[in-house]
């Protein structure tokens, strides 16, 4: 009987034994709990992780690069699938319930010629069935998309097709907890094997380094394999050019409608010399260079070595990596050879941390190539490079783009030579001829390439001025060792992508120039520390001259220029140089080419125009103007003139006025202030013995006239209620018979002749004409209403009136002539401004000068970029100068 206990006990221990056996067997291999990241194979050539999939599928389809990116050749399908279940979410609350904060994995693949591929991982809400969830699917599908019932290694599935103008399938199923999305039933299979094998990606100890350190909180953990990209994607006539890079790139990307942010670590593989590697064994350093780019700058690449010698042994292994050891060895001996140093030594003595290679668009709208080295010495550099020559004779050419400088232009000695020995970016380069600019050596395929370098960084015409450059720059680390830089998402190197070996476009649309990027690597450490920003700004923005209509040159200043372009006479060469300002209160002297003459503080905006005087009666002239509570003297090289600046009893209100009364240089220095009171002051900066400081009755804003008539001085004043006429000593020579206020928009005039009486012409602030003669009376002209604020300006025997959104024409007898009608709005309050010569009309509107000709026509040109006035720097080749925000000082052609 205890024998039979014993068996009974026995047995039913064994078969309790093989029930838990069996229980555990099946939980492990067919109920088991996977995370999305299991269920994608080793060989994906990019990874996405998601915390929330529908904050995710929000925030992407939020994104204006997205919007361009999704139209494009390689994530159609990704994207058709994204469309499909946000639209689906919306509709079914039970769908937004299964994906709304789960997390998910994304992979794509690159395996066949025609399409990409991709994989889609999503963890199932625990209260969701199998059965329930591909229901659901086809229950969605009704109506717009076929769906049927198929096999997926053994498992349901189902496949639909949508029939859109972008054709795309997706096939769902389910494994154990996880969903399974894909345009590739292939890679459906490939997933669930690899799951019940637990083979997954996973499994890839240089991911699993990358993925530990992925950072929770963000739109998703990006995973690039740079070894299975490199596999199908290249470069037009370079396929090795991702070849051997890095192993793995992680990346945590925030998005928001305008702006994609990604940061992270780069791994490189433990025994091949990637490319990457190059940077471990460098520390960073800032950079300059930028600010001797061009803002026409379209792409560059830069590099930050401070170690030349670790450099030249990494890239060594990286040629090794590459197959390419024999032809690089060939550059190195032919370096020697025509030189007489090694490159290591000629880069060890001369570099100075920084080199960069970098595309930009000329005057002529051709494209160029150029290489930047920053020096030790830059004349010290060229030296040697001029020596390389030996007897052989080569091209010199002194470029002197203004009277101040000049810059040596030899032709390069050891052409081709050194692109080769720095790299693939380098090779686009035709370094024909060589000059320096600072410390800065640049190489470019002609002299007048290089010319165009000089002369666009005299004008601070450069990427460092350029929103589009800035808007990526400041968020980036302020220093590291790798840059590379493309302001359009359409140009190099994205241009020449090629997927296996064709041409593939990862954008369509016309909305291509509204996306620039950024990549930044920061070095010193086995692990790279990487940042990519894609900014995404309005299609139609302008910054470049190229973008500009008939522009010569654009000069940036250091913040938005304000006020207008003051023009002035070199005394030295007789040319017209323009002195203007920014919103940081430094004032600027530009040469006529664009060039920065010099730079200087002062205390506030110059208030109305910059007048020209001989203080010193020797022909040399100096700029004097009122800003804040000073009266400056300045001499053309930007020094202030002995007893200046004056510092005034209150802050000025009206622009400084300079008379010479007797035309013997003896000037006067005439200036309203806040106190009411009119001041005048002398050459050595006193105020003049004998001056009354005449009061008026409200604050002068306008400008100060002089007039002499019939042996009389006649000093003019306009406050807001009515005019004065003084004399030498600030006494009231006459009061006008009857008073008026002039409009504040409106200038004034010496009119008639010393026949009939010469006379003052204005108008009131109702619009009407008034002619206030010397002897007192005061005449109108009636012409039609017009509101306070409208402009008057009187030109070419005819009368100009600006007001809301009408330019009314009249002649001097008060016929109506034309009229000119805005079809856009109003126009800027007060941007009046007439040229004559050219019957032009012109006035402002939102940053833009529209001209018009007498006749009310659009005139040739118009509208362009800037503000009203603008200055005729050149009348032989019709040059004139505006200020814009946005491009600075800009010189263009009225033809």
């Amino acid at each position: 009987m205890k024998r039979i206990v014993a068996t009974i006990v026995f047995l039913t221990l064994a078969i309790a034994g093989l029930v838990f056996l069996f229980y555990h067997w099946v939980n492990k291999h067919e109920y088991r709990q996977f995370n999305p990241i299991d269920a994608i194979p080793l060989n994906a050539s990019l990874i996405l992780n998601i915390d929330d999939f529908e904050l995710f599928t929000s925030s992407v389809k939020s994104n204006s690069w997205w919007e361009t990116l999704e139209q494009g050749d390689v994530v159609k399908s990704f994207a058709g699938m994204l469309n499909y279940l946000d639209s689906t979410a919306k509709s079914d609350n039970t769908v937004r319930t299964a994906i709304k904060g789960t997390n998910t994995a994304v992979a794509f693949y690159n395996h066949h010629p025609l399409s990409s591929e991709f994989l889609l991982a999503h963890k199932v809400p625990k209260e969701f069935n199998q059965r329930d969830i591909l229901e659901l699917i086809k229950l969605q599908s009704l109506g717009f998309a076929k769906a049927e019932e198929i096999q997926i290694a053994g498992y349901t599935a189902i496949y639909v097709e949508v029939p859109e103008e972008n054709y795309f399938s997706l096939t769902f199923t389910v494994f154990n907890n996880l969903l399974l999305v894909s345009n590739s039933q292939e890679l459906l299979i490939e997933s669930v094997k690899k799951m019940k094998e637990d083979a997954a990606v996973e499994s890839d100890e240089q991911f699993q380094l990358i993925y530990q350190t992925a950072a929770a909180g963000v739109a998703a953990n990006v995973f690039v394999n740079i070894n299975e990209v490199s596999k199908t994607l290249s470069l037009e006539n370079n396929s090795l050019a991702l070849k051997g890079v890095a192993s793995w790139v992680g990346l945590d990307v925030q998005v928001s409608p305008t702006i994609v942010i990604a940061n992270g670590l780069i791994v490189s593989s433990t025994n091949n010399g990637d490319y990457y590697k190059i940077f471990t064994r460098q520390n960073p350093v800032p950079f300059s260079l930028h600010s001797y780019m061009p803002a026409s700058t379209s792409f560059f690449t830069w590099y930050g070595l401070p170690g030349i010698s670790n450099f030249m042994a990494d890239y060594s292994d990286y040629i090794d990596n590459l197959g390419l050891t024999e032809p690089y060895n060939r550059n190195l001996s032919g370096f020697l050879a025509n030189t007489g140093v090694s490159i290591n030594e000629f880069l060890e003595k001369n570099l100075d941390n920084e080199v960069a290679v970098l595309s930009a668009k000329l005057q002529n709208d051709s494209t160029e190539w150029f290489i930047l080295a920053n020096t030790k010495s830059g004349s010290a550099t060229l030296q040697q490079l001029e020596s390389f020559a030996g007897t052989k004779s080569i091209v010199k050419h002194e470029f002197e783009p203004d009277k101040h400088k000049s810059f040596l232009i030899i032709e390069n000695p050891i052409k081709w030579l050194i692109p080769t020995l720095l790299g693939n970016s380098f090779l686009k380069v035709s370094d024909e001829f060589v000059t320096v600019i600072d410390n800065v050596l640049v190489f470019g395929s002609s002299i007048s390439s290089l010319e165009f370098i000089i002369n666009e960084y005299l004008r601070n015409n450069t990427l460092t001025r350029t929103e589009s450059y800035r808007s990526v720059q400041q968020r980036i680390s302020t220093s590291s060792n790798l840059i590379l830089y493309s302001k359009r998402m359409d140009s190099y190197p994205l241009s020449e992508l090629h997927l296996h070996g064709k041409p593939t476009q990862l954008y369509k649309g016309e909305t291509l120039s509204s996306h620039s990027f950024i990549w930044q690597i920061v070095g010193g450490s086995q692990k790279l520390f990487a940042m990519l920003v894609v900014k995404s700004t309005q299609a139609n923005s302008t910054e470049t001259t190229s973008s500009l209509k008939n522009v010569k040159w654009v000069c940036k200043l250091s913040s938005e220029p304000v006020g207008k372009p003051h023009l002035l006479v070199n005394h030295l060469n007789g040319q017209t140089e323009i002195l203007v300002q920014d919103s940081e209160n430094s004032i600027y002297l530009i040469s006529n080419d664009g060039h920065i003459l010099w730079e200087r503080k002062i205390d506030a905006p110059i208030l109305g125009s910059v007048s020209q005087v001989d203080v010193y009666r020797n022909k040399k002239l100096q700029m004097v103007f009122a800003s804040g509570n000073r009266l400056y003297l300045i001499d053309r090289n930007g020094n202030d003139v002995k007893g200046f600046p004056v510092t005034l009893p209150a802050k000025a209100t009206s622009p400084l006025s300079a008379f010479d009364y007797d035309n013997n240089r003896n000037y006067r220095f005439f200036v309203a202030c806040a106190d009411k009171r009119i001041y005048c002051y002398d050459v050595n900066g006193k105020p003049v013995s004998g001056w009354l400081k005449f009061k008026t009755e409200t604050v002068v804003s306008n400008r100060i006239g002089y007039v002499r008539y019939q042996g009389k001085d006649f000093i003019v004043i306009f406050d807001q209620n009515r005019p004065y006429l003084l004399n030498r000593r600030g006494e009231e020579r006459l009061k006008p018979q009857s008073l008026f206020a002039k409009a504040k928009n409106s200038e004034f005039y010496l009119a008639g002749s010393s026949g009939k009486g010469s006379y003052l012409l204005t108008t009131d602030t109702l619009g009407i004409i008034k002619k206030l003669f010397f002897d007192g009376r005061v005449k109108s002209q009636v012409l039609e209403p017009f509101s306070p604020s409208h402009a008057f300006c009187m030109a070419g025997g005819k009368y100009f009136i600006l007001d809301r959104n009408r330019i009314s024409i009249y002649s001097r007898e008060g016929k109506f002539l034309n009229v000119i009608l805005s079809s856009i709005g109003d126009f800027d309050s007060g941007s009046l401004q007439v040229i004559p010569s050219k019957n032009l009309v012109l006035v402002s509107r939102d940053e833009s000068v529209l001209g018009y000709d007498f006749g009310g026509k659009s005139f040739s040109g118009f509208p362009i970029s800037g503000n009203i006035p603008i200055v005729e720097i050149n009348s032989r080749s019709k040059q004139f100068v505006t200020l814009s925000k946005q491009n600075g000082v800009i010189c263009f052609v009225i033809k």
